[in-house]
């Protein structure tokens, strides 16, 4: 299990081909794509859309991941929050149990990703079902989201990276859509 603040930046973008190419011209490590599900589950208890949480059950094809999402803040041009990751062995089981439990899902957002690394952050190449496409510029810290900031500032710059942050969830841009 893992708990950091992840500090992200997301940008709807039209040229993905592009900025991976940039990606590789200035060296950044290529981790690899991946297509994901992610199945959200809201809690018994609250109504995650108004405390601004997530729950969320995550497949790959390297695996299964649990993450819940604590509330957003705003750092400068970036959202920060409080995420916990856990790996299960299935996710039919793993929310199984969650329903069982009481939750429920409230949605799945389906997309093909590929990563890279470089300058200090992580960055994906989102192409969303339903949505589009889209950059994420994401840095994990234990507390300092002023530096994540300063870092995502600087990569989006190197790769002339512009446009309105987006400070809601691929989950939040679909459900607004229905």
């Amino acid at each position: 299990m893992s708990s950091l603040i992840e500090v992200e930046t997301k940008i709807a973008v039209s040229n993905l081909p592009e900025i991976a190419d940039c990606l590789r011209s200035l060296g950044a490590a290529d981790l690899g794509g991946s297509s994901q599900q992610d199945t959200y589950l809201n809690a018994p208890h609250c109504d995650y859309a108004h405390t601004d949480e997530a729950l969320r059950v995550r497949e790959t094809e390297s695996g299964t991941e649990i993450t819940y999402k604590g509330p957003k803040t705003q750092s400068g041009g970036s959202k920060a929050r409080t995420e916990i990751t856990l790996s299960v062995e299935s996710a039919e089981d793993a929310i199984a149990l969650l329903t069982a439990t009481g939750f429920f899902i409230s949605a799945t957002v389906r997309k093909e990703r590929h990563e890279y690394q470089y300058g200090g952050t992580t960055i994906a190449l989102d192409c969303v079902e339903g949505l589009g496409t889209y950059i994420e510029i994401e840095v994990l810290t234990d507390t300092d989201i002023a530096a994540a900031d300063k870092k995502i500032d600087a990569v989006k710059k190197e790769l002339n990276i512009f446009g309105a942050h987006i400070p809601v969830s691929y989950l939040e841009l679909l459900l607004s859509k229905e």
